[in-house]
């Protein structure tokens, strides 16, 4: 299937490889994947601020906003070529998928004003602020509390394991909002959090991984009413809609495909690939990424019509990442440690210590199986044709 089939925006495939390509951009990418095993990488600022010059962070939103007006196929596009050219993507999933599109879809005409030109410029960076220390994927279990005061909010609480929040300047809080509702999700509402904020505390957690993580504490924030998006029951429908298309998996079959085309590069160049391909089954696996990636680029579909379901969706995001972490260990035990400096696979080290968190973000392995055998169960098919 072409490119221009899938996903609709060649001229955007090919304008982002070409400005990848360009010397000071690979040069901050070299960086970046030279990080030593025990650092945290750098964010590639300069790539960030050439995609959000052109409108290709954020191509499917507005003109105004500074998008190309475009439609999930060319956000998908950049999701992927971001993916296949190692470019860490952490803050572009949490500014402008999370955050920046619960705006969109919710925020008030202000609050886009003020925050999405600069998140899609690359310039402005949002962290997401859902998990806490007892709640990780399922959200009903969220004790933060948002408190009304006199013209605002008052925010209490902890969250924890949020990527990069020392790059971000603002937050978006999943909080309880005391909503009287019948279950655990109708008093989730959502509040934009500057995270400079006297009353905010922004503590680093020490990982394995290599992207920072931290935990935020809310010690009593008073935030101003215009800090609440939406409504205050109306957060947990947000969230869900804002996962969309990162729960397409095509960032991860992203990563799959990079990773294992650059292990069948070194294999060959040490004359190892004949016998990694008998033991390893390589012709098996490379099959199973190519068809990820149809399945990830049928939910992109499915999401740009509207019709994305959550069961659908899940299987999507399950597969694809659990694929892209077998293939970054797989590489790992072909090339071992003494391959860090591979000019095959330069970015082997951070492949694999990425890897174990592939199968949390945007929602662990077993959320996803539950969410899929839940639909079956309930007799539903989530891949039948709806009328």
């Amino acid at each position: 299937m072409s490119d221009c089939l899938v996903s609709g925006e060649p001229a955007l495939r090919s304008g982002i490889r070409e400005l990848l390509a360009r010397p000071n951009l690979r040069g901050e990418l070299e960086l970046i994947w030279a990080t030593p095993s025990n650092g945290e990488y750098p964010h590639p600022e300069a790539v960030y601020r050439e995609l959000g010059a052109r409108g290709w962070l954020a191509p499917h939103w507005p003109h105004e906003f500074g998008g190309l007006a475009t439609s999930a196929y060319a956000a998908a596009v950049t999701a992927e070529e971001l993916a296949l050219h190692g470019v860490p993507d952490s803050v572009r999933v949490n500014t402008i998928d999370n955050a920046g599109a619960t705006l969109l879809a919710a925020g008030s005409d202000e609050q886009q004003r003020r925050y999405c030109p600069g998140m899609a410029a690359g310039e402005t960076v949002f962290s997401v602020l859902f998990t806490e220390p007892h709640a990780g994927s399922d959200l009903g279990g969220i004790t933060t509390r948002a408190e009304p005061v006199a013209d605002g909010w008052r925010l209490t609480g902890t969250k924890t394991w949020n990527a990069r929040t020392s790059r971000a300047q603002f937050g978006i809080c999943a909080a309880r909002a005391q909503v009287q509702g019948d279950n655990a999700y109708a008093d989730i509402a959502l509040f934009i959090v500057p995270l400079d904020h006297p009353r905010v505390r922004v503590e680093p957690i020490a990982t394995f991984n290599p992207e920072q993580f931290f935990s935020v504490h809310f010690d009593g924030a008073v935030l101003p009413s215009d800090a609440l998006v939406g409504t205050p029951g109306q957060g947990w429908s947000l969230l869900a809609e804002a996962l969309g298309l990162e729960r397409t998996g095509i960032c991860f079959a992203g990563r799959a495909r990079r990773w294992f085309d650059q292990l069948v590069t070194s294999l060959r160049a040490r004359g190892e690939l004949s016998r990694a391909e008998d033991e390893h089954a390589l012709g098996r696996m490379d099959a199973e990424i190519r068809s990820s990636r149809l399945l990830a680029w049928q939910a992109v579909q499915r999401l740009a019509q509207g019709t994305l379901s959550p069961a659908v969706a899940a299987a999507a995001k399950w597969w694809t990442s659990e694929l892209a972490q077998r293939v970054a260990w797989l590489a790992w035990d072909l090339l071992g440690p003494t391959a860090d400096g591979d000019p095959y696979f330069p970015d082997l080290a951070l492949a694999v210590r990425e890897a174990p968190g592939l199968t949390l973000a945007a929602g662990t392995s077993e959320i996803q199986l539950t969410t899929v055998a839940t639909d079956v169960l309930d007799g539903g098919d989530p891949w039948e044709e709806q009328g």
